[in-house]
């Protein structure tokens, strides 16, 4: 199957609105979780969310949320195509 943990890991976060929650649908730790985001955050050199009471996405995070919808949609076409 093609994927990038990363990018589900991104998503599952934004729609979950959580990272606890994220981890729960992801089947892995929380601290897995805020590790990928940790090091997605790294690589684009900009937070992708604000930590609070209340999770929200920073205006880069919704952004590369946009690009990272797209990009899965790729991934699941692709995967669709052949047969993974």
């Amino acid at each position: 199957m093609l994927q990038d943990s990363k990018i589900r890991t991104f998503l599952s976060v934004a729609e979950e609105g959580s990272f606890t929650g994220a981890a729960r649908r992801l089947g892995v730790s929380q601290p897995a979780v805020s590790s990928q985001i940790s090091a997605l955050e790294q690589m684009l050199g900009c937070p992708l969310f604000v930590r609070g009471a209340v999770l929200q996405l920073t205006p880069s995070g919704e952004t590369f949320r946009d690009y990272a919808r797209r990009i899965q949609q790729a991934y699941d076409l692709a995967n669709q195509a052949f047969g993974l």
